[in-house]
C-alpha cells in the first residue's frame, strides 16, 4: 500500500485521484498559533512490490 497526504486547500489531491488514490482520513491542527487547513490521507494498494 501507498499513502501520502495533501493539505485540503492545495491541489495536489486531485492530481492523485487522478493517480487512483483514495481518500482514507485526516487530521486538523487547530492549537491557536499553529493552525492549518485539515490534511488529507490518502492511499493506493500497489500490486508489484520490487524486492531488494
Amino acid at each position: 500500500m501507498l499513502m501520502t497526504s495533501s493539505q485540503v486547500d492545495e491541489e495536489a489531491q486531485h492530481f492523485y485521484r487522478e493517480l487512483g488514490y483514495k481518500d482514507c482520513g485526516g487530521f486538523v491542527v487547530d492549537v491557536p498559533g499553529y493552525e492549518q487547513p485539515m490534511e488529507m490521507i490518502m492511499v493506493k494498494g500497489y500490486e508489484h512490490v520490487k524486492r531488494l
